[in-house]
């Protein structure tokens, strides 16, 4: 590491070029016990109160390779004040990368066919899970990278849903409850409630939030029919971007109007199926993006609306040309048909037959379910839950932290 009075440099052993780095950039990373609270770990300045004339007043090495700088025309108050800096803090400020692996830790998402699932399908047993933080870190490990898990072995008691939720974090309530049933009832409020087919969709796209994911419990299966299909819409938008890519611009842009209207409600929200654009390598991985959100995908046919959006005549741009006076509708409408045919081909398709006492566990914006009809005379009960993607996230990088899971 080296050091020149404006603006401040460092060099990381893995780099042979030094890396420039804003003094504001320091002095705002400083973590002494005067700048964040040792017990709330909260900020105890504001970075709009550093002067934009900050300036390095002295600074010297220590033993452990660590540099200290004692500031000048410093935040008022806080002088005079010295920040130390580890070569581990430089090592993950180093570039995007290094600072994206230092927070998360996350492997990249996979997309996936049915062949590839197959062979990679995660199942756990209810007490291992419920036991093991090695276990619950492999689970939601897979859940990021493959966006489902299974989990063998649960009771048939109402609250186990809520404790294979708890071990990711606290459950999303919405009208229908923390938790909720599903089974086939007399004038039912939701296609979910009957026995009929139910086509791939995800869940509440009608809320500003949707739930992150989503836990179905078996309870009771007698029924004949009813297997559950999935289908990663991921490898959807994979097989859009290499094989039919003029239609992607239609799916980030098109909005799509969801809608919730019966039994005192109306839940409701325009939608495009993709949020943002997505990069592939090679293998098929998706490639992350510091400067995007991760990728939400908006699929749920049962729970549209009338279009709300773009129903008229307006130029459109495709292929780098503008063609005017074209149904933003209809172009919308022939994406959707390409996405879909990719949603439903046969190798896109992991189809189970859910027994009593699995559990599966899934990512609402990533991954979609469907459910065959069953014969009537059975029974199909199943428990649901939510939990939000924050939680999530949270435990993940915990559990990283807690298990000294190395960088990838």
């Amino acid at each position: 590491m080296g050091y020149s009075h404006d603006p401040m440099t460092f060099q990381y052993a893995a780099s042979p070029d030094p890396t420039q780095v804003d003094k504001l950039f320091l002095r705002d990373a400083c973590s002494c016990p005067r700048c964040v609270d040792p017990s709330t770990r909260q900020k105890l300045f504001e970075t709009a109160d550093i002067p934009l004339s900050i300036d390095i007043e002295s600074h010297r090495y220590i033993s452990d390779g660590s540099i200290e700088i004692r500031w000048a025309n410093d935040v008022a108050g806080y002088y005079p004040h010295t920040s130390t800096f580890t070569p581990a803090f430089f090592a993950k400020n180093h570039d995007d990368r290094a600072r994206m692996l230092a927070s998360n830790r996350f492997p990249r998402r996979i997309p996936w066919t049915k062949n590839l699932i197959v062979t990679r399908h995660c199942t756990f047993r209810y007490s291992e899970y419920l036991e093991s933080a090695e276990i619950l870190h492999k689970a939601l490990n897979h859940l990021h990278r493959y966006g489902i898990f299974f989990i063998s072995a649960t009771p048939s008691e109402a609250s186990a849903i809520e404790r294979i939720a708890n071990r990711i974090g606290p459950l999303r309530n919405t009208f229908y409850g923390p938790t909720w049933d599903v089974r086939s009832i007399p004038s039912a409020k939701n296609v979910a409630y009957t026995s009929q087919n139910l086509g791939f969709h995800m869940d509440l796209l009608y809320m500003a939030s949707p739930p992150g994911l989503q836990i179905l419990h078996t309870m009771i299966a007698s029924t004949l029919g009813g297997e559950s299909l999935f289908s990663d819409g991921l490898n959807a938008c994979y097989a859009v971007s290499k094989d039919a890519p003029e239609n992607l611009p239609s799916l980030y842009n098109f909005q799509v109007t969801y809608r919730y209207k019966n039994d005192g409600h109306w839940y409701q929200q325009d939608r495009t199926t993709l949020c943002s654009p997505i990069d592939f390598d090679s293998s098929g991985f998706e490639i992350p993006d510091l400067t995007r959100s991760e990728q939400e995908i908006s699929w749920s046919p049962p729970f549209q609306g009338p279009f709300e959006r773009d129903i008229g005549l307006k130029d459109i741009s495709r292929n780098g040309k503008t063609e005017p006076g074209l149904s933003a509708l209809r172009v919308y409408l022939k994406a959707a048909k390409v996405f879909k045919a990719f949603l439903e081909a046969e190798d896109s398709v992991f189809e189970t037959k859910m027994e009593e006492g699995t559990c599966v566990i899934f990512d609402n914006r990533r991954i979609l379910h469907a459910r065959k009809a069953f014969d009537g005379d059975g029974e199909r009960w199943l428990r649901g839950a939510y939990v939000d993607k924050d939680p999530f996230k949270s435990r993940l990088r915990v559990l990283n932290e807690q298990l000294g899971i190395p960088k990838r």
